[in-house]
Order: C-alpha cells, then sequence, then structure tokens
C-alpha cells in the first residue's frame, strides 16, 4: 500500500536508530549527566516595541499562549524572555503600571459615585417634589438591586417528553395495516 501511495498521511517519518559505540560508560559521565550544561540564552541587546507589548500583555494578566499569539512570538521564545533579566524588569515595570491605571481608575470611579450620591441626596433634601415619582423610583431600584434586594428572575426548566419513535412506528404500523386491508 506504501508503494502505491508514497506520501506519508499520518505522524513522524521513521529514522533508523541504530547506536554506534563510541566508547564505554566510565563513572565520570554519569556525574556529568547531573550537572549543569551551560547553556544559556543570550542577554537582550535592546528592547523593541515587541517586548513592550508582550511585557504589557503578560502583566495584565494575559496567558502567555494568547500573548505569544498576539505579539508574534513563539511560546518558547517567551520562556527564554523571562529568564532576562532585562526582560524582568520590564515586566515588573508594567506589572506596577497596571496597578497604578487600575487604583487611579478605581478612585476616579468611586468618586464620580460619591458626587452623584451626594448630589442625588441634597437634591431629595432640598426639593423633593422637583424629583418625580419615575425618578424615585429608578433611584429605589438601583439602590435595591446594588444591595442585593433588587428583582430576580427565576427559571423553570419543563422537560417533555413526547415519544417520537413510538408515535412513528405507531403511525408505520397504521399505514401498513390500511395498504394490507386495501390490497
Amino acid at each position: 500500500m506504501d508503494d502505491i501511495f508514497p506520501i506519508r498521511t499520518r505522524g513522524r517519518a521513521t529514522l533508523d536508530l541504530s547506536p554506534d559505540i563510541v566508547r564505554d560508560l566510565v563513572p565520570a559521565d554519569l556525574a556529568a549527566i547531573t550537572s549543569e550544561k551551560g547553556s544559556e540564552a543570550p542577554a537582550l541587546k535592546r528592547i523593541t516595541d515587541r517586548h513592550h507589548a508582550l511585557a504589557r500583555n503578560l502583566a495584565g494578566g494575559m496567558a502567555e499562549g494568547e500573548a505569544a499569539l498576539v505579539c508574534g512570538i513563539s511560546n518558547s521564545r517567551i520562556s527564554i524572555l523571562k529568564a532576562d533579566a532585562q526582560f524582568q524588569e520590564l515586566l515588573n515595570f508594567y506589572r506596577g503600571e497596571v496597578n497604578l491605571v487600575y487604583q487611579d481608575m478605581h478612585e476616579k470611579l468611586a468618586g464620580i459615585a460619591s458626587t452623584a450620591l451626594d448630589e442625588l441626596q441634597d437634591r431629595l433634601e432640598d426639593a423633593p417634589e422637583k424629583v418625580s415619582t419615575g425618578q424615585l423610583m429608578e433611584l429605589a431600584k438601583l439602590g435595591a438591586d446594588r444591595t442585593g434586594f433588587g428583582p430576580q428572575s427565576q427559571q423553570t426548566n419543563v422537560n417533555v417528553n413526547v415519544d417520537m419513535a413510538a408515535r412513528l412506528q405507531a403511525a408505520r404500523r397504521r399505514v401498513q395495516e390500511r395498504i394490507v386491508a386495501n390490497g
């Protein structure tokens, strides 16, 4: 069959694995197995825009595989970069930036919400007649919803078993009986 279809369609091609004895093993060879090989990736010569983008994505919590796809860098290269001192420093810098941006955004949103609530409170106290019933209802709904007392929806799942196979079989039997009776 392989002669007819010489193109391999599954798996890797088989390799001839014939061992050649070069020399006998000595105790020093066993000790060399546990020692570090000394292979180390060269340090980054310069940090590019791709390095910055990768560091920002990783610092922001993106998975390594996803960051690799987004930045066009292989997973093995990310592993090498994460071991580099300069890249680690860049990653730590962006981790700090992410925290600062989040804290700043959180503080701003909290401040806006607090100011808005203070203004609503003042308007309700100073001129309650100027606040419509609809606005009061919306405020009540919002307050109830945010404090855990909002409307809750319930879903009821109903399973209906119509037994289509038995009905189809009965219909076929009736058709067959009519054919025989009219036959």
